[in-house]
């Protein structure tokens, strides 16, 4: 009776261990499917949140200084759904004039619509600030568009390596689309954010007693003295959020003064993980994103004219950069400040000319 009752509990220890593991063999990927299936689903839905956040706060805003608040929403939701389709590339030649184009008719077209909305009385400051929140919320649109299109694809199809991509990339994601989010608050705000730290600078090289003047479309240059040096500073237009096209003034600059020995671009820069954000470093190339339009022309007009390009970046995260300005960010300032000053110093001489060009979003930056 002993041994039958042992026999039995080892069948019994057997099966519990093995059935398991037969389990997990036949059907793991199955449940590892499943599991990963609510983990992106559960992000969607914080994403669907974020974007109804965002969608809302936008129509908040536009109706304070709309004409007619009842058009704002129906207007809104088609503005959200607009794209743009870039130039075919198959031949290269003359493909920066053509992205150019269609992006000069995108960004005017933007501006025409929010100003068709908004009351006669609106500056064009607040008319940049508006649509400057609206691509912030276009974009958190289409990143919930295209996770839920992949979302829904593995769903229908079952695809074990579909889910799997997605519930590896949810992270990355994520953080960029809490970064939109907190850029709607800050267009909102008219609050200066990361990416202003460039601009930023050049109001720090500025003594008051400048003449401004209107070089290019949405963005202005001042000139003063530097050290001994004739120094055009650069930067876009605010305090309306503004980029300019810093490559139209530069190229100006440098057609009509052939005494610049030197052209220096101060930018934000996306940090690495485990660099301290508003870190300073410098380099040589021109420091500008963007889709490579005004990059191409500083490129093409220094290379035409020998004439080196220097870059000072200020390091910051995504996040950091479509936001509210950060203290270690603005404690940056003075740190480039040096920095300009000794490229200054060791490239040029007295009597020389100097661009200094302060890129990125003036909002909230005069």
């Amino acid at each position: 009776m002993l041994e039958g009752a042992l026999g039995e509990t080892d069948v019994l220890t057997i099966l519990l261990f093995y059935i398991p593991f037969l389990i997990f063999i036949l059907y793991g990927q199955r449940i590892q499917y499943h599991m990963a299936l609510i983990e992106v689903g559960g992000f969607l839905s914080q994403l669907e949140r974020m974007k109804n956040i965002a969608r809302l706060e936008t129509v908040n805003a536009f109706k304070r200084f709309a004409k007619d608040e009842k058009k704002v929403e129906p207007a809104l939701n088609v503005l959200v759904d607009s794209f743009m389709i870039l130039p075919e590339s198959m031949d290269p030649f003359g493909i920066v004039k053509k992205v150019e184009h269609v992006v000069n008719v995108r960004d005017d077209k933007l501006f025409n619509d929010v100003r068709r909305l908004v009351r006669d009385d609106v500056d064009d400051s607040q008319v940049r600030n508006l649509e400057n929140m609206l691509e912030a919320t276009i974009a958190l649109e289409t990143i919930y568009k295209i996770i839920r299109h992949y979302y829904l694809l593995a769903r229908k199809m079952g695809s074990f390596m579909i889910v799997v991509q997605l519930q590896m990339l949810t992270p990355l994601v994520f953080n960029e689309a809490k970064a939109y989010l907190s850029a709607v608050f800050a267009f909102k705000l008219g609050v200066p954010i990361g990416d202003g730290i460039g601009p930023l600078v050049i109001n720090r090289l500025l003594t008051g007693n400048e003449a401004m003047r209107v070089i290019a479309k949405d963005t202005v240059v001042y000139e003063t003295a530097i050290e001994g040096r004739k120094a055009y500073l650069v930067k876009a237009k605010g305090p309306g959020g503004n980029v300019g096209k810093p490559g139209d003034a530069i190229s100006k600059i440098l057609e009509s003064d052939d005494k610049v020995k030197v052209v220096i671009m101060v930018d934000a820069a996306l940090k690495l993980e485990g660099e301290r954000s508003g870190s300073v470093a410098d380099g040589v190339g021109a420091a500008i994103g963007g889709i490579g339009v005004e990059k191409f022309k500083i490129e093409e007009i220094a290379t035409k004219k020998r004439v080196p390009v220097y870059a000072v970046v200020i390091k910051q995260s995504l996040l950091e950069a479509i936001s509210a300005m950060r203290k270690e960010v603005a404690d940056a300032v003075e740190e480039v400040h040096k920095r300009i000053m000794r490229i200054i110093k060791t490239t040029t001489s007295e009597g020389d000319s100097v661009v200094i060009a302060g890129i990125g979003n003036t909002i909230g930056i005069p």
